[in-house]
This record gives C-alpha cells, sequence and structure tokens, in this order.
C-alpha cells in the first residue's frame, strides 16, 4: 500500500460493533492492486471487542484509528472525511464487506480520466451477499433510470461503501454542517447530480453482506420502518434538501435549487405541496414506494 508515486486513496471505515468480520474487511483493503492507499478507521462508540481488534490489527495494516462518542454512521464518516485531510481521492467502506482487488484501481483509473476541477462520484457494482459469504443473494448494478438532480432529491441512489470521490467533492462535503448530515452518501449524491459527474462501473467490486434478517427486511420490514420514522417527523429528504438550500441553494437559486426548496418546508406549505404531490416526474422506481413518497408529500412529512 505504499507505491507514493501513484496518487493517493484514503479509505474510511466507520465501525460499530464490527469485530466479528472486520479483520476480513481491512485484509481486503490492503490486498487491492493499487499500490497507495491509507486506511482510516474511526470507532463509533462500539460496545464490543471492536476497539481491542483495531489496535491489534493497527501495525499490521498502518490502520489510523480514531475513537469516537456514537453520533450515528453519517456523522461519523463527515468526521473521517475531515480527517483525513491528505490524499486525492476517498473511498466510504462497510465494516463487514468484502472488496475485491480492482476496486479502487478501476476507481481512479476513471477519476484520472476525468476533470478534477468537479466533483466526481465513481460508484461500484456488488453482489448482495448471505453472512457466510457462501451464496449470491442479487447484484447491484446501474439503475434502468435515469439519475438526475430530481431523482437524487427524494432517493439516496449511491451507496456509501461503494462510492469514491474526488477532492473537489469531498471540499463541497466539508462545507455542510455535520449536524446537519443525516446521510454522507446521499447528500455527496445530490452535490455531484448538481455540480459535477458520476460513473457507475458495471464490474462486480465488492461483495456486500447481509444477514438473513436483514435481507428479509430489505423490502416490507425497512420501508415501513423508514416510512414511520418519516410520519414522526424524522425525513431524511427534509434534512438533504434543508442543508443543500442553505449552503448551496440560496446562491444560486436556479430551477433545481427551488425544487429542492419544495421539501424545505416545517410548516404546511399548500403551494409546494401541490407541486411535489402533481410532478409530472416519477420520484421513485418502485410503485410501491412512488406511492408512499407521495402520500408523505400530500401529508407535508417530506
Amino acid at each position: 500500500m505504499g507505491d507514493y508515486n501513484l496518487k493517493q486513496v484514503n479509505v474510511l471505515i466507520s465501525t460499530y460493533n464490527g469485530e466479528k468480520y472486520l479483520e476480513e474487511q481491512v485484509e481486503s483493503i490492503a490486498n487491492q492492486t493499487y499500490g497507495n492507499i491509507k486506511i482510516f478507521i474511526r470507532d463509533d462508540g462500539s460496545t464490543d471487542h471492536t476497539i481491542e481488534h483495531l489496535y491489534a490489527l493497527q501495525e499490521r495494516y498502518k490502520l489510523v484509528i480514531v475513537e469516537g462518542s456514537n453520533i450515528g454512521y453519517g456523522k461519523s464518516f463527515m468526521k473521517l472525511l475531515e480527517i483525513a485531510e491528505e490524499g486525492d481521492f476517498w473511498a466510504f467502506a462497510d465494516q463487514d464487506d468484502i472488496w475485491l482487488p480492482n476496486k479502487v484501481n478501476w476507481a481512479v483509473e476513471w477519476m484520472e480520466q476525468e476533470e478534477d476541477e468537479i466533483p466526481l462520484l465513481f460508484h461500484s457494482s456488488y453482489e448482495l451477499m448471505n453472512e457466510d459469504l457462501s451464496r449470491v443473494i442479487g447484484t447491484y448494478s446501474t439503475p434502468k433510470y435515469k439519475i438526475d438532480f430530481q431523482r437524487a432529491l427524494t432517493d439516496s441512489v449511491y451507496q456509501g461503501f461503494s462510492i469514491v470521490l474526488n477532492a473537489k467533492l469531498r471540499e463541497m462535503l466539508l462545507q455542510c454542517n455535520i449536524n446537519n448530515i443525516t446521510s454522507h452518501d446521499w447528500i455527496a449524491g445530490l452535490l455531484v447530480e448538481k455540480f459535477g459527474k458520476a460513473k457507475f462501473d458495471e464490474r462486480i467490486a465488492c461483495r456486500h453482506r447481509r444477514t438473513e434478517e436483514s435481507i428479509s427486511s430489505m423490502t416490507l420490514k425497512n420501508r415501513m420502518k423508514w416510512f414511520c420514522k418519516t410520519m414522526k417527523g424524522n425525513s431524511d429528504i427534509r434534512t438533504t434538501a434543508k442543508e443543500f438550500d442553505r449552503v448551496f441553494g440560496k446562491k444560486l437559486n436556479d430551477k433545481d435549487c427551488k425544487m429542492a426548496r419544495w421539501f424545505t418546508h416545517d410548516s404546511y406549505s399548500i403551494k409546494d405541496v401541490i407541486k411535489k404531490v402533481f410532478f409530472y416526474k416519477r420520484w421513485r422506481q418502485s410503485l410501491s414506494s412512488e406511492i408512499a413518497v407521495r402520500l408523505l408529500m400530500l401529508l407535508n412529512k417530506i
């Protein structure tokens, strides 16, 4: 991981009670074909033996370890993004996945061909695996629908553990207030769709581990949890739109930014509710999700 003629890639891992599979993930990152990688790990207040495992791995893999209190994964990753100052590219990683050897190399190859003065985001395809990695549950690759600013407003299109970003996107992310961020990948996707360029790579570069319980919850259970949470007023969509508008929207005030402002009202705005509910384009890919989103819009929950 020490070919310093290559641009430096900082891999950021936020851990929480992740002792079981952590070493496998760190090893898969250390074994990348790309030769200049530095691994930063922030523990988000684990209550198991994750910290002890990290320090046991530190010397072997030259880890930069930060111990922290529990602030949630989004804020934890934003802390790491701020801490890892020196570098050229930044990649987010989950604590229990397995990276295939060319994941970082493919990202850097694409980014080095692009204009680095704009925000860039590279997204790898991945296999969804069962807990012991013995069975492929499914694959996630390029969405079959057009990704644009409008879609990125109401959906977290880019999965955090599969994205790599450049210095310009990092700079823009760090202009946001960490306390106003719910999902680091959601705001990253919104920024790159507005100001930069993203790449969905068709090649499988990661094995994303899921327990059987979490696999079944990916559909109805997780969606119901999200719906109930949003009904209580805890909307990721509103949080993200507000922060985008605060930092970038008011300065530009163009068509996209005015659309983002439809989602920022805490009080009921009949005018903007109508705009959202009767918008002529789809907000979400699946019909059930689309119906749920428009209902929440009608109730001014998003």
